[in-house]
């Protein structure tokens, strides 16, 4: 991966955010995950830390929702998680990871399979709709 893509990425959110939020509020980001490969894993780690460096993990409020292949990333049995520990350390900086049930059950993945620090939601859809309708800013890293 050339060396310049996640900073050009951070920039490129960064831009988005000062266009479209107020300068006293907290800024809400929700990032949609469906990568499952090892890169994808490795990419969404990469920008969801650049955002919360560049902005301040105290001035952003991060979500990022789970779907599709990306499912098995955040499990503990599955051999297609790779970074647990990053995922982990994202959330003691405050960042939240939902599941999407419907993508588990197409997928076989039980409700006991995934990471302790992973919640679920019953549609990665609806999700992203209601964030939507609540002002989040919606972005696919």
């Amino acid at each position: 991966m050339p060396r310049f893509l996640p900073h050009l990425a951070a920039a490129c959110t960064l831009a988005l955010l000062a266009l479209t939020s107020p300068a006293s509020a907290k800024d809400r980001v929700l990032f949609q995950w469906a990568e499952g490969d090892s890169m994808g894993q490795l990419v969404m780690t990469i920008h969801a830390n650049n955002l919360l460096d560049a902005v301040g993990q105290d001035n952003v409020e991060l979500e990022i929702i789970t779907y599709g292949p990306a499912v098995f990333a955040v499990t503990t049995t599955r051999p297609q998680t790779k970074f647990a520990d990053r995922i982990k350390k994202l959330t003691e900086r405050g960042v939240q990871f939902r599941v999407c049930h419907n993508a588990m059950n197409i997928l076989g993945v039980k409700d006991g399979e995934l990471l302790p620090i992973v919640s679920t939601v019953p549609s990665a859809m609806g999700e992203i709709i209601k964030r939507h309708d609540e002002g989040w800013q919606i972005l696919k890293p």
